[in-house]
């Protein structure tokens, strides 16, 4: 799934949105990609956008994707600006947690950009050392020629009309991201900021255990409430801090601690949350 390299977060909040939520995304993101395509004024494209939104079947040439193709390219369009491919962002640099007592450091930067760490003491850590070095190679930023906006879009229209509302939510959005190209990241704050708080967790949404709210649990002496955690972090690629928007039992907490870890997310915190919160 091509969305979880530029975006895992929102993947995981998509997959724990309610249907009603996952399908306003899904229109959402098939409008906002016909648009940015300049496709919006185009009569039967319009005509597709006002059935998802109606939540009616996609009219013809959309029952055919060949048909569909030839319209386009038959359609006259206005050239539009050149638009460079998406390009993911890139991870920040992953460190396995370091012994008690012990810290990376950087020990060597080569003119190639190479880098390499080793474990040192912390200060005032009687530690004993560790040898273990890690080398990082160095990176070399992709680069995507300009896209053709419009065919990067008529598939999002597709992907919306899917009958399955997270299927169409996730593959809407990944098509409308290339079709927004190197300025995706638009596209995904407008997303995120159009649920805002109308997201919640379905019954038995099992992505990381997540907890029902306010459930409670059997014990030998009697009904003792489920304590619920949710996560804070700070993401690699931008720093911005987040919150997750699900609720998790402690084990469960802790993988998604570990999940975080590996995508470079930092101050990565478990905290504890009432019952409903």
């Amino acid at each position: 799934m091509g969305l979880l390299d530029f975006d895992s977060d929102l993947v995981h909040d998509l997959g724990a949105a309610d249907p009603d939520v996952q399908r306003a995304v899904a229109v959402l993101a098939a409008q906002r990609a016909c648009e940015v395509a300049g496709l919006t004024d185009v009569p039967w494209v319009a005509g597709a956008l006002a059935a998802l939104t109606q939540g009616h079947p996609l009219p013809p040439p959309f029952d055919d994707a060949a048909r569909m193709r030839e319209a386009l390219e038959s359609t006259p369009l206005e050239p539009g600006p050149d638009v460079l491919g998406a390009v993911p962002p890139q991870r920040g640099r992953y460190f396995p947690p370091a012994p008690a007592g012990l810290m990376w450091v950087k020990t060597a930067e080569e003119s190639d950009g190479e880098t390499s760490y080793e474990l040192g003491r912390l200060p005032g850590s009687q530690a004993p050392m560790v040898f273990t070095e890690l080398v990082f190679p160095a990176s070399t930023p992709q680069v995507r020629g300009p896209i053709s906006q419009p065919h990067f879009a008529l598939p999002a229209v597709l992907a919306a009309a899917e009958p399955d509302p997270l299927k169409a939510a996730l593959d809407a959005v990944w098509h409308a991201l290339n079709t927004h190209g190197e300025h995706y990241p638009k596209l995904l704050d407008e997303i995120r900021s159009t649920w805002g708080g109308r997201m919640s967790v379905p019954d038995r949404m099992q992505r990381h255990c997540p907890v029902d709210p306010g459930r409670r649990v059997r014990s030998g002496r009697g009904s003792v409430p489920m304590v619920n955690y949710r996560v804070k972090w700070v993401r690699a690629r931008d720093g911005k801090t987040m919150v997750s928007t699900v609720s998790y039992d402690q084990p469960s907490a802790e993988q998604r601690k570990a999940d975080l870890e590996a995508e470079g997310a930092t101050e990565i915190k478990i905290v504890k949350v009432r019952p409903g919160e």
